[in-house]
């Protein structure tokens, strides 16, 4: 296709697999249409437009890709709120699993040398990682528990370990994971199969519970204990979706008499200069798991779904 006023082409190089892309495919999770495959995308710079100049973006640059797209001129974009961009033909920018994908400037962020295209997939995941920490922030030295070892939970264990966090445990039913995440700095790991989650997370904590408690394990059946796991004045963070959309029955009085804040998470705007910035801080490499030609992208979406990978990879180009 042709470049657009401000707009950049962009040679895809590798996609990610990411968590909604099943979802796309059965449509359990009820995401504006049309909407196609692929949204964790880096590649390299092949044609821009006169006017993209914003950045001193040029031919050749290795970029990732930020799915983040707005109007700027409506009510939530005026008021902070991109990600609840009211213009529903501005609200993502899909079909990344592509061999190019032509998309505004702002869009387009040139990666460290120090990183891989690979890695770089990886920065979509950041960005979306980053409001686990800081929509409900915590004290250096704050204990820290998080349910599920996924892409983003296992970056979400690396920043809060670098905004430090203390007791990171890490609830995980996949052994490979388990082992991630005590390579990232998980002081403690809990196998949900085969172990008491509460018990264990009670013993570690000496009965005080956990400042933090993240959410990421998308198992509906996580969400009660972490109720139970939470110290008085704590915050549980809410960072799965549940594609059977469950109802929970909430104790009202265990989180009055804890003083308890429930904090969920859809996204945040504008993360991804950060996200860019913390890249070399984060050991991205030892995520990547296999990688498919773009045209096994069915074998790519399956091995993601059995969970044993931290990052699946389509190589488009």
């Amino acid at each position: 296709g042709k470049v657009g006023h401000e707009e950049v082409k962009v040679r895809i190089a590798y996609c990610g697999v990411g968590g909604l892309d099943p979802y796309i495919i059965t449509s359990e999770i009820p995401l504006g249409t049309p909407w196609r495959l692929g949204y964790q995308a880096s590649g390299v710079i092949e044609e821009l437009d006169k006017a993209a100049t914003a950045r001193g973006l040029k031919v050749g640059d290795r970029v990732a890709l930020d799915q983040h797209r707005f109007c700027g001129s409506c009510y939530n974009c005026m008021h902070d709120r991109q990600n609840f961009c009211e213009d529903s033909s501005n609200s993502f920018q899909d079909a990344m699993m592509a061999e190019y994908n032509i998309i505004p400037q702002r869009q387009v962020w040139k990666i460290p040398d120090s990183i891989s295209l690979e890695e770089a997939t990886l920065t979509e995941n950041v960005g979306a990682a980053m409001p686990a920490i800081e929509l409900a922030p915590f004290k250096i030295g704050d204990s820290f528990m998080l349910l599920g070892a996924g892409t983003c939970g296992l970056l979400i264990l690396q920043l809060a370990k670098l905004h430090g966090a203390t007791k990171i445990t890490v609830v995980e039913p996949v052994e490979a994971k388990r082992k991630l995440a005590l390579k990232f700095g998980a002081d403690y790991v809990i196998d949900p199969k085969n172990q008491d989650v509460i018990k264990e997370a009670m013993r570690l904590t000496s009965n005080r519970g956990y400042d933090r408690v993240i959410e990421g394990s998308g198992d509906s059946k996580m969400f009660p204990l972490c109720i139970e796991m939470l110290a008085q004045c704590g915050r549980i963070v809410v960072y799965s979706i549940y594609p059977e959309h469950p109802t929970f029955n909430i104790d009202m009085d265990k989180l009055f008499f804890k003083e308890a804040g429930i904090q969920a998470v859809f996204g945040q705007p504008n993360l991804f200069p950060r996200a860019v910035d913390i890249l070399p801080k984060l050991d991205l490499k030892s995520m990547l798991g296999p990688v498919y030609p773009l045209e096994r992208w069915k074998d790519a979406i399956e091995a993601h779904k059995t969970m044993e990978y931290a990052r699946v990879l389509v190589k488009c180009t």
